[in-house]
């Protein structure tokens, strides 16, 4: 064998070599299915899909739409999806009571100091009329899910200082989409939405903002399913690659055009009206709000919409990786 003929047969088989590795690595990624509300509260689960850094984590990722975070508890405890990107719950305290498998994992958006992405608006008719928080005894109130939902909590917080309470108002199950219609039939008196929904709502003077959640808190996360809570390598993977995003994300990266487009995608509205929303605040460890996790209980321990006793404690409800 020639010089010539022995380089060409070694760099052939480098080549080879060289892409063995790529070949086997897409064969051994492991499929992940996650369900997630369209809010861009669940930016980084966005960015971490369509930038590839869940990809590069060893997953084929598939994300499906859910209405409400309520809808997705049975199915991540079930194994049905992997990942609910979606907030807290009723639903998911009693699903931990019942000893189904779901845990918290991380909080994704945390409300701004500057901006109310997350919002409780009166109908704009209503409004001009001079309703406001206070006079909302006995209305009709839309939100995503039941009295149970983390909206159900939000509104509690902004309706507290009024002295009104959750039995204080007619809530309605009401997926974002859906809101504006609701609106401009006067279906509704109010709804609670979030971001880019409280936006549109009053550039389409269908609505005004009345109130929002204190800021520094966040009612919404990342939940894991018994597939990946019996797989803490795969579990710190998916972590690693949604926490890379998170840090993206964090500081003026979200206003990046990919990542724009990746919001964009997922909740369906125009990048423009996304630029001009007020965005969440993300914490780049993507950190579990704890008070949020423990008010939410009681409150709805207090409303009678969770019925056991004593609370659940840390322990039950959050796995940590």
């Amino acid at each position: 064998m020639t010089t010539r003929v022995r380089f060409l047969t070694a760099a052939a088989g480098g080549v080879a070599v060289s892409a063995w590795p790529t070949a086997i690595f897409a064969q051994s990624r492991k499929p992940l299915a996650i369900g997630y509300v369209p809010s861009t509260l669940f930016a980084p689960v966005f960015v971490a899909a369509e930038r590839g850094y869940l990809r590069d984590a060893g997953f084929d990722v598939t994300l499906t739409p859910i209405v409400a975070g309520a809808d997705s508890m049975s199915l991540v405890a079930q194994g049905q999806i992997d990942v609910a990107a979606a907030a807290l719950s009723a639903a998911f305290y009693n699903a931990v009571n019942r000893g189904l498998e779901v845990k918290f994992v991380a909080a994704t958006g945390y409300q701004p100091r500057n901006g109310q992405p997350s919002a409780l608006l009166i109908r704009q008719d209503l409004y001009d009329g001079g309703l406001r928080v206070a006079g909302l005894r006995g209305k009709r109130i839309g939100w995503i899910g039941n009295a149970g939902a983390a909206s159900a909590y939000y509104v509690a917080l902004i309706l507290r200082p009024a002295g009104l309470r959750l039995t204080d108002i007619e809530p309605v199950n009401l997926a974002n989409p859906d809101m504006d219609v609701a609106l401009e039939r006067k279906a509704v008196d109010a709804v609670f939405t979030s971001a880019p929904f409280t936006e549109l709502f009053e550039q389409k003077h269908l609505a005004r903002i009345v109130g929002s959640p204190p800021h520094g808190i966040a009612g919404s996360g990342i939940f894991f399913g018994p597939s990946l809570l019996h797989n803490r390598e795969a579990a710190s993977a998916v972590m690693t690659a949604l926490r890379k995003a998170g840090a993206e994300i964090a500081g003026n990266g979200f206003y990046a055009p990919a990542n724009i487009e990746a919001y964009a995608k997922y909740t369906k509205q125009p990048v423009e009206l996304i630029k001009s929303s007020p965005r969440y605040d993300f914490k780049p460890d993507l950190r579990i709000d704890q008070g949020t996790l423990e008010d939410m209980q009681r409150e709805f321990l207090a409303d009678n919409i969770l019925k056991y006793s004593p609370p659940l404690n840390e322990v039950r409800l959050v796995a940590r990786f």
